[in-house]
């Protein structure tokens, strides 16, 4: 009984550890991976160039898709919002931000992923 009870309490934990491992397809970019982590309600992303982790929401999560945003720069108007699709292991970030910066068009990235 004590190890059915302790198996019971592993499998939800084995289940949520999810890691997402993404290429880059945008052409000429620093960072041509990311990463993706769950924990717990949130998706932690990293990459080689980045100093520190950014921390996504998940807002909304079916069979297909997990939706992610950044809530971090609210205030200013900016948001991130990351869609992690299910149905054929892609990603999708956009960068929402007030004003249109033409000097800066790289504002979406995507790719495959492989999940870990």
């Amino acid at each position: 009984m004590k190890k059915l009870l302790l198996l019971l309490f592993l499998i939800p934990n084995l289940v949520m550890a999810e890691t997402w491992v993404c290429e880059q397809k945008y052409p000429n970019v620093e960072v041509p991976i990311y990463k993706f982590e769950r924990s717990g309600d949130n998706f932690i992303m990293s990459n080689s160039a980045a100093k520190k982790d950014t921390k996504f929401n998940i807002i909304h999560e079916n069979k297909n898709y997990i939706i992610t945003i950044n809530k971090k720069y609210f205030k200013v108007g900016h948001m991130q919002a990351v869609t992690l699709s299910k149905k054929d292991n892609t990603w999708l970030m956009n960068n929402h931000v007030p004003e249109f910066n033409t000097d800066s068009p790289n504002t979406k990235w995507s790719g495959n992923c492989t999940i870990i």
